[in-house]
C-alpha cells in the first residue's frame, strides 16, 4: 500500500476506536452542556454563546498549530511565551507610531521565526522536543519580560484592536477567524501531501525516510505552522484585551496540548484530526465558562482542567490496548 495511503487517516480497527473515543468526548461535551444550562439559565443564552465562542477562539487557533505538530510526532511547549513575545512585539512597534498592519505582518514573522528555530533543534539533535522546547519556552518568557522591563503595553489602537473586538452582522470577527484556520487546517490534514505527509512522520519517522521523505525538512516545516498560528494567537488574544502583557501567554501551551490530547490526538503522533480538537477546545472552553457562572474559585478551574487532561489520556491509552 502506498506511503500516503497509509498514512492519510485513521483506518480499521485502530480508525474504529479512535473514533469510538471522539463519540465518548462528545457525549461528555453535550452532557456538560445540559448540566450548565440547567444550574445556570444564563449560559444558553445568545450574549453568553458569543462570549464562550470568543473566548474559545485564541485558544482554538494555537490549537489548530498544536493539532498539526502533535500529528507529526512533534510537540511544543513553548507556543505560549511565543504569544507573549509576539504580543510585545507588536504593541512595542504600534507605540512607537509605526503601522498596526506593519505590526501584524512583524508578529506573524517572528512566530514563524520562533518555530523554525524549534524546528531546527528538533530535526537537527537528538534531544527530544519536549526538553529543547522547554528551553525556549523559558528563554522566549524573558525576552518577553526583557522588552519593557515587565511593564505592559496599554491602548493598542482601533485598527488593532478591530482584529479582537470587531463584529460581522452578530458574529465576533475572531470567531470568523477561528472557523476560517479550522478549515484551512482541515484542508491541510485531508487533502494536500503535506498532511499526508504528517501523518506518516507521526506514524513512523523511520519508515517514511526510507520511503524518501525528506523527515527533517518536513519537521521544521510542521514548527513553523505551529509558530506561525502561535504568532496570530498572540496578536489576536492582545487585540482582543488592546494589552500586550509579558504573561499573557502562560497557561495558553498546557491547555492547547490538553485540548489536542482530549481530542484524541497520541502524544507519539501519527492519528488525529481537527474535529477532535475543536472538541477538546469547546469542552474546556465550557468548563471554564460554566464554572465562572456557577461562582466556582478560579483555582478549581486548573483542577478539573487537569483532572480531565488525565482521564482523557488515561482512556485513549486504555482503548488502544496499551499497558
Amino acid at each position: 500500500m502506498p506511503l500516503a495511503q497509509r498514512a492519510h487517516a485513521p483506518a480499521g480497527r485502530l480508525g474504529r476506536i479512535f473514533r469510538t473515543q471522539q463519540w465518548g468526548i462528545i457525549l461528555v461535551l453535550v452532557g456538560l452542556i445540559v448540566v450548565i444550562s440547567l444550574l445556570s439559565p444564563v449560559f444558553l443564552s445568545a450574549r453568553n454563546i458569543r462570549n464562550v465562542l470568543q473566548q474559545v477562539s485564541t485558544l482554538g487557533i494555537l490549537s489548530m498549530g498544536i493539532t498539526v505538530l502533535m500529528i507529526s510526532g512533534g510537540i511544543d511547549l513553548s507556543v505560549g511565551s511565543a504569544i507573549s513575545v509576539v504580543a510585545m512585539v507588536a504593541g512595542t512597534m504600534i507605540k512607537a507610531g509605526l503601522p498596526a498592519e506593519l505590526a501584524i505582518v512583524a508578529g506573524l514573522a517572528l512566530g514563524c521565526a520562533i518555530g523554525c528555530i524549534n524546528g531546527l533543534l528538533a530535526a537537527f539533535t537528538r534531544a527530544h522536543p519536549f526538553i529543547l522546547t522547554l528551553g525556549t519556552m523559558t528563554a522566549l518568557q524573558g525576552i518577553a519580560i526583557i522588552i519593557t522591563q515587565g511593564f505592559p503595553i496599554t491602548d493598542l489602537g482601533r485598527r488593532f484592536e478591530w482584529i479582537g473586538g470587531a463584529m460581522i452582522g452578530q458574529v465576533p470577527v475572531i470567531v470568523i477567524l477561528f472557523l476560517l484556520v479550522t478549515v484551512i487546517c482541515w484542508l491541510l490534514l485531508r487533502y494536500l501531501k503535506i498532511g499526508r505527509i504528517a501523518y506518516a512522520i507521526g506514524g513512523n519517522e523511520y519508515t517514511t525516510y526510507l520511503a524518501g521523505i525528506p523527515v527533517k525538512r518536513y519537521k521544521i516545516l510542521f514548527y513553523i505552522i505551529c509558530g506561525f498560528f502561535a504568532g496570530l494567537a498572540g496578536l489576536v488574544l492582545a487585540s482582543r484585551i488592546s494589552s500586550a502583557i509579558p504573561n499573557m501567554g502562560t497557561g495558553f501551551e498546557m491547555n492547547s496540548i490538553g485540548a489536542a490530547v482530549i481530542g484524541g490526538i497520541p502524544l507519539t503522533g501519527g492519528r488525529g484530526n481537527v474535529g477532535g480538537t475543536i472538541t477538546g477546545v469547546l469542552l474546556l472552553g465550557i468548563i471554564a465558562n460554566g464554572l465562572n457562572l456557577l461562582h466556582v474559585d478560579a483555582s478549581w478551574q486548573y483542577v478539573v482542567t487537569g483532572l480531565i487532561i488525565i482521564i482523557a489520556v488515561i482512556i485513549h491509552e486504555q482503548r488502544l490496548g496499551r499497558k
